[in-house]
């Protein structure tokens, strides 16, 4: 493996390699026994399980490889995992050789732990959950009993540490899997923290209110760190501001404490942001919708940070220019067109109806959801666009298509299989249309297989 040698300061923990038979397949069966909180459906045993204890002590067992990177950390509700992208990508236009820790994944777990825009490799992906496995069999029998084994998202998470310290990156982004003062990637000490739109999500986990998220958001801010926050409510702006001060942390508000004005052309954002005293102007959004203006300043700031001086407008735009769209109004098919999108909340909804493009034929969407989402909310922006609406599942905690019909009523149909709920879009909308599918990542995920 390039790089497989520990960056200076980085404490070598030997593990022996793995034997001939563990690959990718067995590597995956050993991840997928563990518990998943994406896909299970038992969101009560999330909120009695997360803790930081297990992902301390496994990174501590391969030598703590979280420290090894100077690194930037992006939490939210929505954007996230569009500023994780954006922000990797133009520190790799900016000559750093940069990892990206994303979630969650389309089509493969690859997805998740990229170097430079490009996702792991089969045979490196192997290695590092083979030495993430190594080291969970040596932890000390007291955390064992006492918290449990690793999660599958702390496996990962931790496989993403290593492998970024062990190729030689020298800078990472990671995105937030679930909240943030308790997702297991909270033990890193970033250099500038990002938290994003803030909306009502996961409300039996994270809290039945704008703030009470908000507070468990925030838990990413670090003494010493420097923090972004996306314009937000005034009640979640001052949690911000409350756990900035507790904290030591210097945080910086989009349009408030940091200058930041952006335009529409076309369906494009056009931003200009000041940070350091240094002005980005005309810096365009590399994805559709005016909800991606603020994301792509955060993404310029939280770089700058990381960067200082080193930060040039040309590796700003040329890194912007080349950021992975992943399930982000992402094109996938022509005649029809069609475009997915991850958006599993009523804001976002209408933002990616807002965003799409001018197409002659009809628009249908092909819709799914988990049964934990704002269902209602998000058909109100559904039923405004006049859209015909095919509705599926994917997923175990998919909420079933005929329940979501039986809800929405109005010039729609169901479909229980996604290849077939795909086949009727295509038929419904002809070679003209547009079909957009919303709802989730994994039911994107589940399209974007399909064509």
């Amino acid at each position: 493996m390039a790089g497989s040698s520990a960056p200076a300061g980085q404490k070598q923990v030997p593990i022996p390699p793995p034997p001939q038979d563990w690959n990718l397949d067995t590597a995956l069966s050993w991840l997928n026994a563990k518990v998943n909180f994406e896909r299970q459906p038992n969101r009560d045993l999330a909120a009695r399980v997360l803790k930081l204890d297990r992902v301390h002590a496994l990174s501590a067992a391969m030598g703590n490889p979280h420290q090894a990177t100077p690194c930037i950390h992006v939490a939210g509700s929505k954007g996230k995992g569009s500023i994780t992208r954006m922000a990797a990508s133009i520190l790799t236009a900016a000559g750093l050789h940069t990892g990206a820790f994303t979630s969650p994944h389309l089509i493969a777990p690859n997805e998740r732990i990229a170097v430079d825009r490009s996702p792991i490799s089969d045979g490196d992906l192997a290695l590092a959950l083979w030495r993430v496995a190594q080291a969970e069999a040596s932890l000390p029998q007291a955390i064992l009993a006492e918290y449990g084994t690793p999660t599958y998202f702390e496996a990962i998470t931790v496989a993403a540490f290593d492998h970024f310290a062990r190729a030689g990156c020298n800078a990472a982004v990671y995105e937030v899997g679930l909240g943030g003062r308790l997702d297991s990637t909270n033990i890193i000490h970033p250099a500038a923290c990002v938290l994003a739109s803030i909306e009502l999500e996961h409300a039996e986990i994270l809290g039945h209110t704008l703030e009470a998220i908000a507070h468990e958001k925030a838990g990413i801010l670090k003494p010493g760190s420097r923090a972004i926050a996306l314009p937000q409510t005034p009640g979640v702006l001052a949690v911000f501001r409350e756990t900035a001060k507790a904290t030591g942390t210097t945080l910086e508000v989009l349009g408030q404490d940091m200058p930041f004005e952006h335009a529409m052309q076309d369906r494009h954002a056009t931003v200009r942001v000041a940070v350091n005293g240094r002005v980005y102007d005309n810096i365009r959004c590399p994805m559709p919708g005016a909800h991606q203006a603020a994301n792509t300043a955060a993404a310029i700031a939280a770089c700058a940070i990381l960067l200082g001086d080193r930060l040039t407008d040309e590796a700003v735009q040329a890194g912007l220019a080349a950021t992975p769209r992943d399930g982000r109004m992402e094109t996938i098919a022509h005649h029809p067109s069609i475009i997915i999108d991850g958006a599993h909340t009523p804001a976002s909804i209408r933002a990616a109806l807002d965003a799409l493009p001018t197409h002659e034929g009809p628009l249908v969407v092909l819709f799914g959801c988990a049964k934990d989402k704002d269902m209602s909310g998000m058909f109100a922006h559904l039923a405004a666009s006049g859209a015909r609406v095919v509705f599926t599942q994917a997923g175990p905690r998919a909420r079933p298509a005929a329940e979501l019909q039986h809800a929405y009523s109005s010039m729609s149909e169901a479909e229980t299989d996604p290849a077939q709920a795909l086949a009727r879009t295509r038929a419904l909308a002809g070679p003209d249309g547009l079909v957009l599918v919303l709802g989730s990542f994994m039911l994107a995920g589940a399209v974007k297989g399909l064509c």
